[in-house]
């Protein structure tokens, strides 16, 4: 290998051997700008900070967005919980958010804060509040674990199951969310149902909602094999894992492939622009708010990979042939 390949070879192979959060929450800090302490932006975050979480917990559709101040010092902000969340959950999650927000990004005029329950994202840039402007900031999590049953069946499952939740997702449910189960006792005994979560800003049209989801698809090749993983968006999200990891029974349900006739592969995705890399913890235990930090508890899958979707120019990029 050449020599002046060495350190982004070094800073990939740390990247992959970083110690996992200490608590459940994915940050991604913005790139516009700092405040000062005691600024009327910082304030004007701490207004929001106080009447967000109560906007989202008793709204029905667990959503809420809202902006404070004049320019140049308007923060806008917005804050989703999961749909199977409680009012409970949904403010101390958002709660929560503001607070880990500023102590992982500290002075970052935008800021988003991911958990299994909720997202907190603030910026002073408006198109935050936009249903489709913006960037999304996709976030790729796998579980470092590889199923046990044929990958290729594996795999078919899940693309198929992942649809069926986008669509239900975005064209039957009037707050953008759908879980999903599909069996898979045909094919693995031990592990009977891969179960999915799919889920839209609720303000987001059923179209957009769908095609938001369907960009997700092109991602799916980082989750090949893998026993779990999800994707995190400020617009969408999905999820998919071997355990049920949300509340009450899946809103669809998929039959099991036939011996020897899996579900069609879905399509090779094409190739995407990679960035960063983040750990991903256990799921927190469903009805029971996160504790302190945003930390979870629970009975997920050991051992968690996240890819930010720059890795792969990376890995490419630090091959010598």
């Amino acid at each position: 290998m050449a020599s002046h390949h060495l350190p982004s070879y070094l800073a990939l192979i740390l990247a992959f051997h970083l110690p996992p959060l200490a608590a459940s929450q994915w940050p991604s800090c913005g790139k516009n700008g700092n405040f000062t302490t005691n600024s009327a932006y910082q304030a004007n975050i701490q207004a929001l900070s106080a009447t967000l979480p109560n906007n989202a917990s008793s709204s029905p559709t667990l959503f809420a967005v809202a902006a404070v101040g004049t320019r140049p010092d308007t923060v806008y902000a917005l804050a989703l919980c999961r749909g199977d969340a409680n009012a409970s959950i949904c403010g101390y999650c958002v709660s929560q958010g503001f607070t880990d927000a500023q102590k992982l990004c500290p002075y970052s005029k935008a800021a988003t804060v991911y958990y299994d329950h909720c997202y907190v994202g603030f910026s002073s840039n408006q198109t935050l509040l936009s249903p489709t402007g913006g960037d999304n900031g996709d976030l790729i999590l796998t579980n470092q674990q590889n199923v046990t049953a044929p990958v290729r069946a594996f795999d078919a499952a899940v693309g198929a199951l992942i649809n069926a939740t986008a669509d239900y997702a975005a064209d039957n449910s009037s707050s953008r969310f759908a879980t999903g189960e599909a069996g898979f006792e045909t094919v693995d005994k031990a592990k009977p149902k891969i179960y999915s979560l799919a889920q839209c800003r609720p303000d987001m049209a059923p179209a957009d909602c769908r095609s938001c989801l369907a960009e997700f698809t092109t991602y799916v090749q980082f989750m090949s094999g893998k026993q779990g993983g999800r994707i995190l968006g400020l617009r969408c999200n999905y999820r998919y894992e071997q355990y049920p990891f949300y509340t009450g029974p899946s809103l669809l349900q998929l039959p099991a492939p036939s011996i020897g006739a899996p579900p069609s592969q879905a399509p090779a995705p094409t190739p995407v622009n990679a960035t960063p890399i983040s750990p991903m913890p256990v799921d927190v235990a469903p009805g029971s708010p996160p504790p302190p930090g945003g930390g979870s508890t629970g009975n997920g899958a050991a051992g968690i990979l996240a890819i930010t979707l720059p890795i792969v120019a990376a890995i490419l990029a630090s091959v010598v042939i």
